[in-house]
């Protein structure tokens, strides 16, 4: 021990004692972070399975100026919805069995809803198998997050919405489109082919899912039309 006590008072000890101090803290640094980045990864993995309700919760109808999600505002606005209890109030689940993806869908999108699955847009009162059911989402440029994989279903695909009750209705995809966010209203209408277009007559009811591409400045836009 006092050969060790001298060698540290030298200048080679010191310079010793100091490296290993900063190794310790650098791997402390790092064993932190680690732990750190796999309880975000965790909290950005986790789903929502209660079963589907008709009630609401204040918090699932909050009007929100939406904004793009970076992963800490993913993470932090999950956590703020879990501890308001929204995943205990799904009214309805997206499924799209081609990209794995099946998301709670609520009543109005919002940061805190969004942070979970998708919210209704436009038509808030919409009801499934009817009109166009609009679903907003976001694409967190991540894999098997939230809508990030929408980019990659082809026409012909299956998109299911799942109801109260167990009613499942199931939709077939027809189009796939890169579009502007402001939708062409013509006689107060919003016109054919736009996420918010409306059938009219003979024609099917539709269900429009999308989500932000090139960094917020367009839509992936894809719609399907009911077959059951």
């Amino acid at each position: 021990m006092q050969k060790l006590s001298k060698f540290l008072k030298t200048k080679q000890g010191k310079w010793l004692l100091g490296l290993t101090i900063l190794a310790v803290i650098a791997a402390g640094l790092g064993i932190f972070k680690a732990w750190s980045d796999h309880q975000k990864y965790e909290i950005m993995q986790s789903k929502v399975n209660a079963p589907v309700t008709q009630k609401l919760s204040k918090d699932t109808l909050r009007k929100d100026k939406i904004h793009m999600f970076t992963d800490d505002d993913l993470v932090r606005y999950r956590k703020e919805a879990y501890a308001k209890g929204l995943d205990k109030y799904p009214n309805g689940y997206l499924e799209i069995p081609s990209i794995n993806v099946k998301l709670p869908i609520y009543n109005r999108a919002n940061n805190l809803t969004l942070s979970l699955g998708v919210g209704k847009d436009y038509y808030l009162d919409s009801e499934f198998g009817k009109g166009n059911v609009v679903l907003a989402g976001h694409n967190m440029e991540r894999h098997g997050i939230l809508l990030s994989d929408l980019y990659q279903v082809r026409n012909g695909q299956e998109v299911i919405l799942h109801g109260a009750d167990n009613q499942v209705y199931k939709y077939k995809i027809f189009s796939k489109k890169v579009q502007s966010p402001y939708v062409k209203i013509i006689d107060g209408k919003p016109v054919k082919g736009s996420a918010y277009y409306l059938p009219e007559g003979n024609e099917k009811p539709i269900v429009t899912v999308y989500d932000c591409a090139d960094h917020g400045k367009t839509r992936l836009v894809v719609q399907a039309e009911l077959e059951n």
